[in-house]
């Protein structure tokens, strides 16, 4: 029988076919919808590998933390530092403000191993349309590693020291069902959250830690059981490549046939003199090398195709030819003179390792992230795209003393229109009203009002409530801003409306209840709504074309008027009270049921869904010019 721990040239040519998959996946072969399981195999690989190592050593009174973690750090850390470094170069000359920004943000969370967690936060999950043009979204998968191998290990000593071999065994199998059956609620219920976070992936990771820990218990197999699982294991990887897609819950089960597989095949080569046809195979010496630079491979290949798409050349043809060919050149290159030579330092301890690299590394990291954060994304590079400087034109920023400040009657900073001695009215709701105050201040202006402001991101008129009737956020707020606001006699109400129209929705008949006691109250009261929603796409493309930057592509610069269905509370809203006014922005600038992304020469938006200060304005002179002022008193 082999040695647990001896050198498997099949599970580098497992870890090429984890890469390929990954490659073609993300260089849109169609063919490979399901692509996205290569990180699973690797999961899986990476459970079996360091549970065999921790298993041999502890089991032979070697294990040492320190030891272990070097280990990690050298295989880890030098090649991951010097990817994000080099990928700072290319991001400062081709992302955009708010992408260069953001980009800083993941810099500091892929070094530190907490990618996983911000970008759960901070996007609306791995397949939406605002992470396909994030350098760093891959380093995800690195920090569940990460976290694995914080936890794992001494978890493992502590189970070795108190248990019976064969009882670890066991309680670690028992997990693996209850775990599956979180990461399948999680798919289904909190798809993100289930994606990036480690309690959904840890059945992957331990289902090569179980076999690891059985490895020697496992009945040998005679040559056809062996040839027959081996077969069995390769149609568990390949199939969910061919038949799983973007639109359906992952991990969870669906994640489970390529893990299974994975486990099957390492298990099938456990005899290297004996190898099934797959995994001799596997062990060809093309594929393994393909696996040893997998590393790398992954590690280069997402900036590559990023920065390539980010200035518009389809993913398609001899562009994508090119980019693989660069992708494997720069991978190779990364493996010879990056991964090798550093896995062969010599590191007395970790306290050395933190002294002599990580601590330089995280302060070039560190640096690098402040910079660009403290000058917001460097706006001066794009001198076509003033309207992307957010301190000049962004509402949440030139107005942050308003906006989510929680505060009521603060109408020396918060107002619009012309400052006089008393309030006509008050504007009131979430970061919709927020990007409406641009709009409101020139009808305002024109009309001779003096308008207080207050808005909150979850605030459309009080605050937002769960399901239960509970409060999303403290009510406080929203009850001061709503009791202020019944003291005047116009009251402006903007918000996210589409978030409330279902009448099932709490929230739907707290809005109707609210106007209703306005009107009872005689308030003259106005009802802001916004502009279509758009694509991150489609706001990149607009940012490409206003650059001046070579155009690969048929720009998308209008999108589809809102359908009036999806608003249907403001259709309530018209027909149950008919004295309100209904101020709709996007009819004053679409036409032919298209609405335009540039006015002025200048993008309106600043995100898929908010106005920026400009863009605002434009609208406002494009609505007085064709409706007129909606707040002048009527004749």
């Amino acid at each position: 029988m082999s040695k647990p721990c001896e050198y498997r040239p099949d599970i580098d040519g497992l870890r090429a076919v984890a890469v390929t998959l990954v490659l073609l996946f993300h260089a849109k072969f169609s063919t490979w919808s399901g692509g996205f399981v290569g990180v699973d195999i690797f999961f899986v690989i990476s459970g079996f590998l360091i549970t065999n190592i921790i298993y041999k050593e502890q089991t032979s009174g070697q294990f040492s933390f320190s030891s272990f973690y070097t280990r990690r750090f050298k295989r880890i850390v030098p090649v991951l530092t010097v990817m994000i470094m080099v990928c700072i170069i290319p991001a400062y000359f081709i992302l955009f403000t708010d992408d260069f920004e953001n980009f800083s943000r993941t810099l500091i969370h892929s070094f530190i191993s907490t990618n996983n967690f911000y970008l759960w936060q901070s996007t609306s999950g791995y397949f939406s349309d605002n992470t396909d043009l994030m350098p760093l979204l891959h380093t995800w998968s690195l920090a569940v590693e990460e976290q694995f191998y914080i936890i794992w290990p001494a978890l493992l000593i502590v189970l070795l020291a108190k248990l019976k071999e064969s009882y670890v065994v066991k309680l670690v199998g028992l997990l693996l069902l209850p775990l599956l059956a979180l990461s399948e609620y999680m798919a289904i219920n909190a798809a993100s959250a289930a994606y990036f976070l480690l309690p959904a992936r840890a059945f992957e990771l331990l289902i090569g830690g179980w076999l690891a820990l059985n490895y020697k218990q496992l009945p040998q197999l005679n040559n056809h059981l062996r040839q027959l699982l081996a077969v069995i294991g390769a149609f568990l990887i390949v199939l969910p490549a061919f038949l799983l897609n973007k639109g359906q819950a992952f991990p969870g089960i669906n994640a489970l046939w390529p893990c299974l597989g994975t486990a099957i095949l390492i298990y099938c080569g456990r005899d290297q003199s004996q190898l099934p046809f797959i995994n001799k195979l596997l062990s060809v010496k093309p594929i393994v090398l393909l696996g040893l630079i997998s590393y790398s491979l992954y590690l280069w290949h997402w900036p590559v195709l990023v920065f390539t798409q980010y200035m518009g050349l389809e993913m398609s043809g001899i562009v994508r030819i090119v980019c693989l060919a660069i992708i494997v050149f720069i991978s190779y290159l990364s493996w010879r003179f990056i991964e090798t030579p550093t896995r062969r330092w010599r590191f007395d301890s970790l306290k050395a390792i933190n002294l002599k690299f990580m601590l330089p590394s995280f302060l070039l990291v560190a640096t690098a992230y402040g910079v660009i954060d403290t000058y917001d994304g460097f706006p001066a590079r794009f001198e076509n795209l003033s309207e992307l400087n957010k301190k000049q034109n962004y509402p949440s920023r030139v107005r942050k003393h308003c906006f989510d400040a929680h505060k009521v009657g603060n109408v020396e900073q918060c107002w619009l229109g012309e400052q006089k001695e008393h309030l006509d009215g008050m504007l009131i709701g979430d970061s919709f009203a927020n990007h409406s105050v641009a709009f409101l201040h020139e009808l305002a202006k024109r009309a001779n009002l003096h308008i207080h402001d207050s808005a909150a991101g979850g605030y459309p008129l009080l605050t937002q409530k769960l399901a239960d009737g509970s409060y999303k956020y403290n009510n406080q707020y929203g009850e001061q801003r709503w009791e202020f606001a019944l003291e005047h006699k116009l009251v402006f109400l903007a918000a996210d409306w589409d978030r409330y129209s279902e009448p099932e929705n709490i929230n739907y008949v707290e809005i109707l209840r609210a106007i209703e006691q306005l009107t009872e109250l005689e308030k003259r009261i106005f009802i802001v709504t916004s502009v279509p929603d758009i694509t991150k796409v489609q706001l990149h493309q607009a940012k490409v074309v206003k650059s001046g930057r070579p155009i690969y592509f048929e720009p998308e610069l209008t999108t589809p008027q809102r359908d009036r269905s999806a608003s249907h509370i403001i259709e309530v809203i018209k027909s149950r009270f008919p004295s309100v006014t209904l101020i709709e922005m996007e009819t004053a600038i679409c036409e032919r049921g298209q609405c335009p992304l540039i006015l002025d020469d200048k993008i309106i938006y600043r995100n898929r869904d908010h106005l920026n200060i400009s863009g605002a304005r434009s609208i406002a002179e494009r609505y007085l010019e064709k409706y007129g002022n909606p707040l002048l008193k009527p004749e």
